[in-house]
């Protein structure tokens, strides 16, 4: 079963990580160095080979002069089968072999048919490599090998040997073999692997434990906000969980998360305020709706009287079909669910559209109204639910416009939207309630008198966001409101697409 912690799965993975990176130090490391002890012992075998070929060699020309003195013929000094040459080797290798320098060196000298012809006395025997060794060096070849021979007590020996010809004359007079054992070599290796077989794991393991330390102190914070999440209800949604000063990712999703606990509030808080509004506006046409039909029901009442009653429960039902409407409308709204028609609309012609059909009701209050919009002005929009929107914007002006008063709209084209105003000189709004007057069952103290649900801008204001645009509103008590609705122009969309 694999661990559901989250520090104990950053302990493991820094381990699994270290683990990997360490086996490839490891190998890199004991690669590196088998490499460069191999080439110092091969640098250190050539070298002591060229000491005993100029060696060997100095003997002989000493030989040669003064055999020279003594009135011999050099011509007839020939190394090759020539047994003073033999002799001057075996008389070296007597009298050199045991230097500090060639104590770990074993030095053989072959003549030119592979014939052993004298050896270090550090070996106490000759040693017989292998014939396949010699044939490389007698074609006039050096060569380098490592072989296991029999050594001491016929116990094998590796031992890691360089061949060298000596060339004269286009042919080699003599073969020098120096040899040197790898058992400090194979020690230092082993150390190494010995070295690292302990202290590898053991490095792995207090990674572990210091990554599962350090993982456990940086989500501490977490574990703090975790236990402040478990006491947030739906009713203490205001508790807000403590913000670590770490300046990380765990500050960040603390202040997101408390971020998103005000934005949940606030959804909250806007659902229980809509459920009492929706109820107390649903309360009293149920209430007239209970006390007419109770009281008729009292006593016996005349065919009028019945009538009179029947016909006022029916404008509650309708003002209650209408909340209802309404409310659908903004539940399929905010859900997304109602899929606007959209075409090419002129804004301008619907604008003067709406305010004819608002005439009937501006002549009843003998308010004027006047539209201003000239010049055609083409949005693509759902023209249903734009007209409804004007409508809404409309009718509130000249219904809270006085006697007398006047009612305009004008559309203005802009670069890449269109902006509908629409102007009253009502009574006008309160600074402190603009914020809040497209909000659902909202009404102003100086509309509270009057019939109306306070949904029709909430309604407007979603249809207009529906379709890409914004509603504003200016007003001040007494001094009439302008409500500006803008919408993206019909090219402003085609560049988009």
């Amino acid at each position: 079963m694999l661990p559901r912690s989250l520090r104990v799965k950053i302990a493991l993975s820094s381990m699994a990580l270290l683990t990997l990176m360490m086996l490839v130090f490891c190998f890199v490391l004991y690669d590196r160095l088998f490499s460069d002890l191999y080439s110092q012992l091969d640098s250190l075998l050539q070298s002591r080979a060229a000491g005993v070929t100029d060696a060997i060699d100095t003997y002989w020309e000493v030989e040669k002069l003064e055999a020279s003195r003594e009135g011999a013929d050099v011509r007839a000094f020939n190394k090759a089968g020539n047994i003073n040459f033999i002799k001057i080797a075996q008389r070296w290798v007597n009298e050199e072999s045991n230097k500090p320098d060639l104590l770990n060196i074993i030095v053989q000298i072959f003549d030119a048919r592979g014939r052993l012809i004298a050896s270090s006395k550090n070996i106490g025997r000759s040693i017989i490599f292998p014939d396949d060794l010699f044939q490389t060096a007698l074609l006039g070849n050096s060569r380098f090998d490592t072989v296991a021979v029999p050594f001491g007590s016929d116990r094998l020996t590796i031992l890691r040997v360089f061949t060298k010809p000596v060339i004269e004359d286009n042919s080699a007079t003599y073969i020098v073999q120096v040899a040197s054992p790898l058992t400090a070599l194979e020690n230092a290796l082993d150390d190494l692997k010995h070295l690292l077989t302990v202290m590898l794991p053991l490095l792995i393991l207090f990674t572990g434990l210091v990554g599962w330390v350090l993982a456990k102190l940086s989500l501490r914070p977490v574990d703090r906000m975790t236990k402040a999440v478990q006491q947030i209800t739906a009713q203490s949604l205001r508790q807000r969980i403590p913000e670590p000063d770490t300046r990380d990712e765990i500050q960040r999703l603390a202040v997101t998360f408390n971020n998103m606990l005000a934005r949940l509030d606030l959804s909250f808080e806007s659902q229980r305020h809509f459920l009492q509004d929706a109820s107390h506006e649903l309360k009293t046409p149920l209430t007239i709706l209970e006390g007419e039909m109770s009281v008729a029901l009292k006593r016996q009442r005349s065919t009028e009287e019945y009538e009179a009653v029947l016909r006022s429960g029916l404008e509650e039902i309708e003002r209650l079909t209408r909340i209802v409407h309404n409310l659908l409308t903004l539940a399929r709204l905010d859900d997304r669910e109602i899929v606007l028609q959209r075409q090419s609309v002129d804004l301008a012609a619907l604008a003067c559209s709406v305010l004819e059909d608002m005439q009937v009701l501006a002549d009843q209050k003998a308010v004027g109204l006047t539209c201003k919009a000239k010049q055609a002005v083409s949005v693509v929009a759902d023209e249903q639910y734009l007209r409804q929107v004007l409508i809404n914007i409309i009718s509130n002006a000249v219904k809270y416009t006085p006697e007398g008063g006047a009612v305009s709209v004008d559309v203005l084209p802009g670069r890449d939207s269109a902006a509908v105003i629409v102007r009253d000189t009502g009574i006008g709004i309160k600074a402190e309630d603009i914020p809040f007057i497209f909000d659902r069952f909202y009404r102003a103290e100086v509309s509270r008198s009057s019939a109306g649900f306070g949904l029709g801008l909430s309604i407007a204001k979603s249809i207009v966001e529906a379709h890409g645009g914004s509603i504003s509103l200016q007003s001040a008590p007494g001094q009439g409101s302008t409500f500006t609705i803008t919408l993206p122009l019909e090219s402003s969309n085609k560049k988009s697409r």
